[in-house]
């Protein structure tokens, strides 16, 4: 079955990094969340998915 995860404002990087190590799907995006994992504010979905995929990478690579 598949599972795919995701948190709204400030749980949404926390859940992110929960579905990397988990090997889970997970979604982020301004539906889901504002500010990038820095606090700083996203100028764009782009810009939230870019930091996503460095999140989930550092913590597949950390969990190895």
């Amino acid at each position: 079955m598949p599972v795919l995860l995701f948190g709204r404002g400030p749980t949404a990087w926390p859940v992110l990094r929960l579905a990397a190590r988990y090997g889970t799907g997970a979604r982020i995006g301004v539906g889901d969340v504002l500010h990038l994992p820095d606090g700083r504010a996203a100028r764009s979905n782009a810009e939230l998915v870019a930091a996503a995929v460095r999140a989930r990478e550092v913590t597949t690579a950390g969990s190895r």
